[in-house]
């Protein structure tokens, strides 16, 4: 009898958040290949690991507990309704999508996508995402590792690529499938339960809502995942809880000059290791991670990463000092070099209110709804903006006179 590796056991894997994983062999397969493992290299929160010293988690361990929560989300709707179309290479594609979501993300993250892009820009080049690096190196893994490509046909990946991507551009499945890892429609998946969890844990901050209740109110009305209409308290805490981490920590103050520093770092060293290239070549992609800040560092004989040097170690030697908020950026004295960061915070939906476009429904009753703005405030005590911006500014108070010494201006 032929050995089939996707259907001989399944692993299980102790996790901080979600406890024992359940995950499919085909995953474990997929796990243990050289394009999945690079996600170990890879903070979750980039440099809000400067700040937050316990926020050292990475994409690996979120991608596990993605693809187990995207399992369990996927059989509860299945056990809610079993005429549902759902069969069992469904369930499976939505674990390996939920599991390679993250697969394209290059090093520190958000962080660098924002910095390549502000690059192509300023450069003329197209628009980079993660998404779409993500199925690139998705078909690169599979490429080479053909024991993995040929448990999967042409059609499953097509479907997996759109799981990914949170639309059906290659496949054609209900509307649902597409809503579970990443909901373009209103912005409640599996994918946000779990960083909004992990991130909360490891940065000591804590969380209010509760994913597990949520999934177990949710079902499938009309093709789409819907709510019970009494959990929308919870959703409030998951959206607030999103933009308490924004403020208190993916956009902290030091945190966005920090990136700031980063991309100065990687601009100027991009003529001598050509960073920017790396996301192109699947090959190259495959070994970038944030271990290009060691690459940069350790050459201290090489007067091309010189300047790339300084900004690293303007990180390392918190170089800059607070100046204030909502500072004139045209403030310049010629005196004092300065930087100014600006944060966008809301909670989710930019300055509208997320929780209006989530479809919810009604004890006993089959069909969808949507609250109002006045029902919701009949129901909740809702801010009265959902956006806000600040500008921090930022003033250089030493310079790096050589490893370990610092002179004050």
């Amino acid at each position: 009898m032929s050995y089939s590796r996707s259907t001989y056991w399944d692993q299980v894997f102790q996790d901080a958040i979600h406890g024992a994983m359940q995950l499919p062999s085909l995953c474990v397969d997929i796990m243990n290949t050289t394009q999945f493992q690079r996600l170990r290299n890879i903070k979750q929160l980039g440099l809000v690991y400067y700040v937050y010293p316990s926020a050292s988690h990475n994409r690996f361990e979120h991608c596990l507990g993605t693809c187990h929560l995207a399992g369990k989300m996927i059989r509860h709707l299945k056990q809610q309704d079993p005429d549902l179309p759902i069969s069992d290479r469904d369930m499976l594609c939505v674990e390996i999508a939920a599991l390679c979501h993250n697969l394209g993300h290059g090093p520190f993250s958000y962080a660098f996508q924002k910095i390549i892009n502000q690059h192509r820009e300023e450069n003329g080049g197209e628009k980079w995402e993660n998404k779409n690096a993500t199925c690139k190196m998705l078909d690169h893994l599979l490429e080479k590792n053909p024991h993995i490509k040929k448990e999967l046909k042409s059609d499953d990946i097509d479907f997996i690529k759109d799981i990914i991507i949170g639309e059906p551009r290659n496949s054609q499945k209900p509307k649902f499938f597409y809503q579970i890892v990443k909901n373009t429609d209103f912005k409640i998946d599996v994918d946000k339960w779990d960083y909004l969890a992990r991130d909360s844990h490891f940065l000591g901050i804590g969380k209010s809502f509760d994913h597990g209740r949520m999934m177990k109110m949710s079902k499938v009305i009309d093709g789409e995942i819907c709510y019970r209409d009494k959990s929308v308290d919870n959703f409030y805490d998951m959206f607030y809880s999103r933009y308490r981490l924004h403020k208190a920590a993916y956009q902290h103050k030091t945190v966005l000059l920090f990136n700031k520093l980063l991309g100065e770092a990687f601009r100027s060293a991009d003529k001598h290791l050509k960073i920017f290239e790396k996301v192109d070549d699947m090959k190259e992609f495959t070994y970038f991670t944030d271990s290009i800040l060691e690459e940069i560092l350790k050459n201290e004989d090489n007067e091309s990463l010189k300047e790339a040097r300084k900004k690293l170690k303007d990180i390392i030697y918190r170089s800059y000092k607070y100046k204030g908020t909502n500072e004139d950026e045209n403030d310049q004295d010629g005196k004092h070099e300065k930087i100014f960061c600006k944060a966008v915070f809301d909670f989710g939906a930019g300055s509208e209110n997320p929780l209006e476009k989530i479809p919810f429904y009604r004890k006993d009753e089959t069909e969808s709804f949507t609250y109002s703005q006045e029902e919701l405030d009949e129901r909740l005590l809702l801010p009265s903006k959902f956006q806000m911006e600040i500008c921090h500014c930022f003033e250089k108070k030493v310079e790096v006179q050589k490893e370990g010494s610092l002179k004050t201006n």
